[in-house]
């Protein structure tokens, strides 16, 4: 119990309590030829005045409390500024990383696809075609047995050749310049020419959309669309139906028909989905009541050369 309640619980019983010669003796020497109502105002003055002091002084340390929390709440605020501000310029930086690392690695994947089909695609024709006339002399000199064993190697041969330009297909990109509309239509032609399948394309386009300001978004899209076709390849029998939506701020791709289940995003290549994640992009299979799922992506877009001008100007 504080001082000023304590004072007023027991301040009723030691007047009760006193005898009148206790009280008397209580009163100053100069009071005590006073009026018993004036001493007894006097009293009841001081008592008041008392706890006026006691509940100022307790009002004054609570005021002094209150300061003190309130520095340290506003403290506590600013700290929790800087943090967030330093996971901010740590995301931007890892986005960067990112978009860097991609560039690269698209680079260095068009180089691959490109000696792939130069080089081995090349020697591949032409081991074909020596084989197809030693199949003709074999043919000429009636010779069925060593005729049907080079028609073999031929077929097989061809195989070769048709595996060479899928996986050269599947690790080419597209150029700087390319359109990421006309890079998707390229994409789904390759595959439906090699593996014989269906699709129907709409691209939804905004006029105000700064997708194509931003690559590593638009390199994002064309990778899950590769990888999502080369799965629906091995168990594709209907036609395929792909999205592309462009927003002012976001950019997104939607393929039905390739009867993925919703924890099929696993099997994508890990460092692609580790990619959409740290672009702040979200990639999944929702179910859907007319199809087996949907894949679904959805990307910021993001203008490397508007912030790069910007942190140029802050730091300038």
């Amino acid at each position: 119990m504080n001082k000023p309640n304590f004072l007023l619980v027991t301040l009723p019983f030691v007047a009760s309590s006193a005898s009148a010669g206790d009280a008397y003796f209580m009163v100053p020497m100069l009071l005590r030829s006073a009026a018993p109502e004036l001493l007894a105002c006097i009293l009841v003055t001081m008592a008041a005045l008392v706890l006026a002091c006691l509940s100022l002084r307790r009002s004054m340390g609570l005021e002094e409390r209150a300061r003190t929390l309130h520095g340290q709440l506003a403290a506590e605020r600013e700290s929790r500024a800087q943090s967030e501000q330093a996971l901010a310029d740590n995301h931007d930086v890892v986005y960067r990383l990112v978009r860097q690392n991609e560039d690269v690695r698209d680079s260095e994947r068009t180089r691959i696809a490109r000696e792939l089909q130069n080089e081995l695609g090349r020697r591949l024709l032409t081991l074909r075609a020596d084989l197809s006339n030693l199949y003709d002399s074999a043919a000429t000199a009636q010779a069925p047995a060593l005729a049907s064993r080079l028609d073999s190697a031929m077929a097989h041969i061809d195989g070769a050749i048709g595996a060479v330009r899928a996986v050269a297909s599947g690790l080419r990109g597209f150029g700087p310049g390319d359109g990421l509309r006309h890079a998707l239509e390229r994409c789904l032609a390759e595959h439906a020419h090699l593996y014989g399948m269906r699709y129907r394309f709409e691209a939804g386009v905004d006029p105000s959309s700064r997708a194509s300001q931003d690559r590593a978004a638009r390199l994002a899209v064309f990778r899950v669309l590769q990888d999502v076709l080369a799965t629906a390849a091995r168990v594709q029998h209907g036609e395929l139906h792909v999205r592309l939506l462009e927003n002012a701020s976001s950019l997104g791709l939607e393929i039905d028909g390739c009867a993925s289940a919703p924890g099929a995003v696993a099997s994508l290549p890990a460092e692609l989905i580790d990619q959409i994640r740290a672009m702040g992009g979200v990639l999944r299979v929702v179910a859907t009541a007319g199809h087996a799922g949907r894949w679904s992506l959805s990307l910021p877009v993001r203008n490397p050369a508007a912030e790069l001008a910007a942190e140029m100007a802050v730091v300038a």
